[in-house]
């Protein structure tokens, strides 16, 4: 199953979405939130399964958190801004341990972050809008029953 996990995205969807669309076999669009309904209409558009999250700059409606079972990997999907990740992953991490998850997709830094850390995935797909460290990039994930494969992808410049 490969989705692709995107945030940041504050309303502007028409860069990641030419970029996306021809990505094959593509299934589930994960959003982490700032602009969560972005999520809606990219999944819409694409014709896939899509889940978001509230952030932030969210102000009106959208849940905070979602566990998915994706190919058997227990998600959870947060914008991460209630763990403070901008200063620490510890937070992040214990609520990991806690739930027994396999990847925590989060967002919020702007910024791409990837790493394993005692058999536990951390995604953050950056910005694909307004990257904080000059690179606007998503995430993909390729996800097959005890297996998973993550990575960062940055964007094609137009």
């Amino acid at each position: 199953m490969l989705v692709v996990v995107v945030g940041d995205t504050h309303g502007r969807l028409e860069p990641l979405q030419k970029e996306i669309k021809s990505l094959p076999g593509l299934e589930v669009l994960l959003h982490t939130g700032d602009h969560y309904q972005d999520g809606s209409v990219l999944a819409r558009k694409l014709k896939i399964k899509g889940y978001s999250v509230a952030g932030n700059c969210d102000r009106s409606g959208g849940v905070r958190e979602k566990v998915l079972e994706l190919e058997g990997h227990r998600i959870l999907l947060t914008h991460g801004h209630l763990y403070r990740v901008k200063m620490t992953m510890n937070n992040l991490y214990y609520k990991a341990q806690e739930g027994g998850y396999d990847i925590v997709v989060f967002g919020h830094t702007h910024v791409p972050f990837l790493e394993k850390a005692d058999g536990i995935w951390f995604i953050n797909p950056g910005s694909p809008t307004f990257p904080r460290d000059g690179r606007p990039t998503y995430g993909l994930m390729e996800l097959r029953p005890g297996q998973a494969e993550l990575r960062i992808v940055e964007m094609k410049r137009a």
